[in-house]
């Protein structure tokens, strides 16, 4: 039993350390998978490049990252064996049973890279002349025999251009395409010194200043592929077009070759035209000033794809920029398409330009087959500067009637007080209370002169005492001093309510000889007042004793045209207190209309009594205003009491009714109420 288990032990130890063998094997597999590929491998030189016929010889392969796959074969012949020497050289072993010719030495490896470059020559060595006796001594010499020269193998190199690719395969005018193509010597010697070349008269040279390309030799049988990169002209038409190559390269002996070829491309023609546009302008000064010099600077550039002819820029006459002293039209000269020209104008900013940014259009021009096109819409913006002029500013400082509101038929003193308040002063002032209508000859016209000035007067405000014009002569540019004038108006008698201008003009000159005309205004309301009638409809006593009781009853007529708009009526008393009628709503009264107001008082002390009745309404400029009226009494003592004598003594009431007692209060009403009929 216990042999058994042991070997039941050996057997699972065994398995385990398969199964560890196998992980570790997965592992580096797949680390070797992971791994980067190796890099290609590079052939820098093949030695010997020639052998003699019937030599054997070890071949030296010299480059980097050769590796034990790489493999070295003679095209035509086969692999040779390989030795790695290190991954910078391998060797190869050449055997002597090769034929005269030139073979291509061809190096690959399976993991990246290959070359056939290089060539090996086997080359049949010079005959050997057979050796002759010695001629027998004699005294003439023997004739010395020609040894024979060796002749060259005959044959030369040829190429050819086969199997090419364009991209991108159709181009436009002006655009670049690269072709890649093989060139293959089907000669019969190597090709040395090989380079291609774009023909030149034709619609495509070369990109990017590459005169030609330069290949490595070219074995017998040898191919090589190239890259080149050509620039289609922009008047290339449209379809298929040929890139014609020349190929020039020399055999071993010096002879030179030259081979022809050709490429095509797809080629798709655009119209041509051009596209002038305004690109760039700049003023100098910035911002302009009116009336001054300013020379503008513009950029156009021909977006298009032809040349524009005599390009012409001119600053028409309707803007703000005037011709200088080169004129308003300056030539260009030719823009050739994707190219930038720029021109110099100079020119004189108008003196009537106003302050802030302006436009200005510019006027472009050119020539495109023989046909004059123009630029549309070509604008230019310049910022003008502010140019304060000396020039007086008269403004109305203040004015006043005396009056909140002027009525009609009313008379007033209106006071002006005028300030200049602008850099110049105001010479030969003149004030006219009213409009004034101007034509020609300035302020004062001179004797003979064409000019004449009308004064319309307000209808509202008729001047008093004089004809409201006044003389006030000079007036300084002095922001602090203010010119005081009085005249007196009278309000028209038929102005309904409202705000009335009153036309003050002003004329004077300006220090350049200039005339002036300011047409100022005040305004003055003018609020005609209600015609309103306050009558008793029962007149209140001149004297009441005091404790009576008072009545008011009013009637509010309106005699005017208009309604008035009445809110309410408030009544305060002194010396009396109200009963009734403190506050009464009373809402408008229409003209030849009227409306009742009662109110009840009871007198309190002696003295005099003051009823105030405060009647309040909105004028027609919607403000509130008041009617007071203001009556009084006079309050006297009140009366004694009156003696009825003593009293009979009280015997009970022997069973009887009893009277109620009467105070001394109510007693004296009673007889009050007796007096006046109303009682007893």
């Amino acid at each position: 039993m216990w042999t058994k288990n042991v070997k039941l032990s050996l057997q699972l130890n065994k398995r385990r350390m398969a199964l560890m063998t196998l992980l570790a094997l997965f592992t580096l597999v797949t680390w070797v998978v992971a791994q980067d590929p190796p890099p290609p491998i590079v052939v820098n030189n093949v030695s010997p490049s020639q052998l003699t016929l019937g030599q054997t010889s070890i071949m030296v392969v010299s480059g980097a990252n050769f590796r034990a796959t790489t493999k070295v074969a003679l095209v035509g012949v086969g692999d040779l064996p390989v030795t790695l020497v290190s991954p910078a050289e391998i060797r190869a072993a050449v055997p002597g049973n090769l034929t005269a010719g030139q073979y291509i030495v061809s190096v690959t490896d399976s993991q990246g890279g290959a070359n056939s470059a290089f060539t090996l020559n086997i080359v049949v060595p010079p005959t050997e002349i057979p050796p002759t006796n010695p001629p027998a001594p004699t005294d003439i010499p023997p004739i010395p025999t020609a040894i024979p020269i060796p002749t060259d193998i005959p044959g030369a190199p040829s190429l050819l251009i086969r199997s090419f690719t364009a991209n991108p395969a159709t181009i436009k005018p002006g655009d670049t395409t690269t072709f890649t193509f093989d060139v293959i010597n089907q000669g019969s010697r190597t090709a040395q010194g090989v380079s291609v070349a774009v023909d030149p008269g034709g619609k495509f040279v070369p990109a990017n200043g590459q005169a030609n390309v330069l290949l490595p030799d070219l074995a017998v049988g040898a191919a090589f592929s190239v890259r080149l990169a050509v620039v289609a002209a922009k008047d290339t038409p449209d379809g298929p077009q040929t890139v014609g190559l020349t190929m020039s390269y020399r055999d071993f002996s010096g002879t030179v070759y030259t081979s022809k070829g050709s490429l095509t491309v797809n080629v798709t023609a655009v119209a041509q035209s051009s596209q002038i546009t305004l690109a760039r302008y700049q003023f100098d000064p910035s911002p302009v000033i009116p009336g001054e010099p300013v020379t503008v600077t513009i950029l156009l550039t021909n977006t298009g794809n032809e040349t524009a002819s005599q390009v012409l820029v001119s600053i028409p006459t309707d803007g703000i920029l005037l011709a200088g002293p080169e004129g308003n039209s300056f030539p260009v000269g030719d823009i050739e398409a994707g190219q930038s020209a720029s021109v110099d104008m100079p020119l004189i900013v108008g003196s009537t330009a106003k302050a802030g940014p302006q436009s200005q259009n510019v006027a472009i021009s050119y020539i495109q087959k023989g046909e004059t096109k123009t630029v549309p819409n070509a604008a230019m913006t310049l910022n003008v500067a502010r140019v304060d002029a000396p020039a007086p500013v008269m403004i109305v400082d203040s004015f006043q009637t005396g009056f909140d509101v002027l009525t009609p038929g009313q008379e007033f003193t209106l006071t002006l007080n005028l300030r200049n308040i602008g850099n110049d002063q105001a010479k030969g002032l003149i004030v006219t209370f009213g409009g004034v209508d101007s034509s020609g000859g300035g302020i004062d016209p001179t004797p003979g002169a064409d000019a004449s000035t009308t004064t319309n007067p307000s209808s509202t405000f008729a001047p008093v005492g004089s004809v409201g014009t006044q003389n006030v002569g000079d007036v300084p540019a002095n922001k602090e001093e203010v010119v005081t004038l009085t005249q007196s108006f009278i309000v028209s008698g038929s102005v309904e309510s409202g705000i009335y201008p009153l036309p003050i003009t002003l004329r004077y000159q300006r220090s350049d000889g200039s005339f002036s005309q300011d047409n100022l205004r005040a305004s003055l309301p003018v609020i005609v007042p209600p015609q309103i009638r306050v009558s008793e409809a029962n007149p209140m006593p001149e004297q009441v004793n005091a404790g009576d009781m008072l009545s008011l009853s009013l009637e509010i007529a309106n005699r005017g045209r208009k309604a008035v708009n009445f809110t309410n009526a408030v009544i305060t008393a002194e010396n009396a207190e109200i009963s009734s009628g403190e506050t009464t709503y009373l809402g408008p009264v229409r003209n030849d209309d009227q409306t009742t107001l009662d109110a009840s008082f009871l007198t309190l002390n002696e003295g005099q009594a003051f009823i105030t009745v405060t009647l309040n309404y909105t004028d027609d400029l919607n403000r509130p205003q008041t009617i007071v009226q203001t009556y009084n009494v006079e309050v006297l003592p009140a009366p004694p009491p009156i003696d009825f004598g003593t009293p009979p003594p009280d015997f009970g009431d022997n069973g009887g009714q009893q009277e109620p007692e009467i105070s001394s209060r109510d007693l004296i009403g009673r007889v009050l109420l007796g007096l006046l009929g109303l009682g007893s």
